[in-house]
């Protein structure tokens, strides 16, 4: 059964400039102190990239830098069409982005986190798909992070 979300989620720290980093450090201190957790990975881990199956949103880059997607044929920076993950929630303590629980869902034994669909992509990766906005005929990208 397929219940999608409506959420707004916002880039990883790494692809913003250094003086907005600095700026969401400064404000993420008391919001991290209630939270007990470090103002260095609370943008991250509580704001910035939903965990989980999407459409459009931002690229994870948990265990890559980030990289900017250039399309093949046009050279135009290509946009996540969807993502495919094998985990619906995060790892990390304030759970802020927890699906609306699902009878029956997961997690299943042997894995960490929510995986409601039972899909895994390596050993608990996310698979993104990238789309030139220019030209969507044009080659997509599959990147897994």
């Amino acid at each position: 059964m397929l219940e999608p979300e409506q959420i707004t989620e916002y880039p990883d720290h790494l692809e913003l400039s250094e003086e907005l980093r600095a700026q969401l450090k400064q404000w993420s201190v008391p919001q991290a102190a209630e939270e007990d957790m470090d103002p260095d990975t609370y943008y991250d881990c509580v704001l910035s990239n939903a965990p989980g199956w999407k459409v459009g949103g931002w690229p994870a880059w948990n265990s890559t830098d980030p990289s900017t997607q250039r399309c093949s044929e046009c050279g135009t920076r290509m946009e996540v069409l969807m993502t495919v993950a094998t985990f619906e929630e995060g790892d990390d303590a304030a759970n802020s982005w927890s699906p609306h629980p699902h009878p029956g869902a997961g997690p299943y034994p042997g894995h960490r986190g929510y995986n409601a669909t039972g899909v895994q992509i390596g050993s608990g990766y996310r698979q993104h798909l990238f789309v030139c906005p220019a030209e969507p005929e044009h080659p997509h990208i599959e990147l897994m992070t």
